[in-house]
């Protein structure tokens, strides 16, 4: 199956100054918010302080939700002035080893300019592919493309795995909706689904677990779809599994389309899913406690279509967030699991 890759956007000519390599990162980052657009050219290490800079003179540690997220938002603004060639697909800084993401995304360009934080993006999410996350609910390791949100704390899987391995009705076909890496997917697949449809609006994610398939082929019959939410999936669908984001704000990338929903989302989701489910079918949302800590005055998606009367819930688990060293928190995850009224 063939997917058209999202990629971060190239520029293929620019009059952007020239850095020496003994400018501090402090005077570069000062530069940079005065509206100057710089062009680094020898030491990947030296636009690593730059960007560091940057960051801490913008952001504000520990402020609240709204000036953090407004303040990344400018963060990443500044940023796209400090670039970078590329030459022969390979960044033409002393100290980058190869990116393999490179070549991949771009066979047709091998030679453009790219700001130094899609280099960064690139970089990380390379040496994350070809390591993998290790996921214990699944006893294996997962290896996301770029651009693809991968989980760093297990908590809400944990919950969701403890449900489904209780859980007593018909296993004949589950969509994961938005399956990014394909945890959910696969999640199902082990705990005896005959088919799995996952689907991103994300084709990097399918590219990526279309590649994990076949490391480790699964037991279920997999259907990957590029699409809205459940892609006009037609029905009975006896589970609908959906990790939505869990804070509401303006989604600018394809990593923001998993941390944040814009408003509507939840309704077609819910819309789709009335079309689909079958009469004795699930739907299972792993959600989180934070959105009403960080956005009280927003109406709670899952309570408010539960208000409509279509579906009714059918049962709610909880399980307490561990906090962050030094820090505390009220937050927990939760598995939201409705049928239909």
């Amino acid at each position: 199956m063939s997917f058209q890759r999202e990629r971060p956007p190239i520029i293929h000519a620019t009059q952007a100054t020239p850095l020496p390599g003994d400018v501090d990162p402090v005077d570069i980052a000062s530069r940079l918010m005065a509206g100057e657009t710089l062009l680094l050219q020898r030491h990947y290490a030296q636009g690593v302080r730059t960007l560091a800079a940057l960051r801490s003179a913008i952001c504000t540690p520990r402020s609240d939700f709204a000036k953090r997220t407004a303040e990344g938002r400018q963060f990443d603004d500044v940023a796209q002035r400090l670039l970078v060639s590329v030459s022969d697909h390979r960044v033409k800084l002393t100290d980058v080893p190869v990116i393999g993401f490179l070549p991949e995304l771009y066979p047709e360009t091998p030679d453009f300019f790219m700001p130094l934080v899609w280099v960064q993006a690139l970089h990380g999410a390379w040496d994350r592919y070809q390591a993998g996350l290790h996921f214990p609910v699944l006893g294996r390791r997962l290896h996301p493309h770029y651009g693809v949100y991968a989980p760093t704390r297990m908590t809400h899987l944990e919950l969701f795995a403890t449900w489904l391995s209780r859980a007593e009705f018909a296993k004949g076909l589950a969509v994961d909706v938005g399956t990014g890496c394909g945890v959910l997917a696969l999640m199902l697949s082990r705990r005896g689904f005959e088919r799995v449809v996952a689907t991103d609006v994300n084709p990097n994610a399918l590219v990526g677990l279309e590649r994990d398939l076949k490391r480790r082929p699964s037991p279920a019959q997999f259907t990957l779809k590029h699409g809205d939410l459940l892609c006009d999936q037609e029905g009975p669908v006896d589970l609908v599994v959906f990790n939505p984001p869990w804070t509401q704000g303006e989604v600018r990338s394809t990593i923001d389309q998993a941390l944040l929903y814009e408003a509507g989302l939840f309704e077609r989701f819910f819309d789709q899913c009335a079309n689909c489910l079958g009469p004795d079918g699930r739907v299972a949302i792993i959600f989180s406690t934070i959105s009403r800590l960080v956005q009280p005055q927003i109406a709670h998606p899952i309570e408010a279509e539960l208000a409509r009367g279509r579906f009714t819930l059918d049962e709610r688990l909880q399980r307490k967030v561990k906090a962050a060293p030094g820090r505390r928190t009220r937050e927990r995850v939760e598995v939201w699991v409705l049928k239909r009224a």
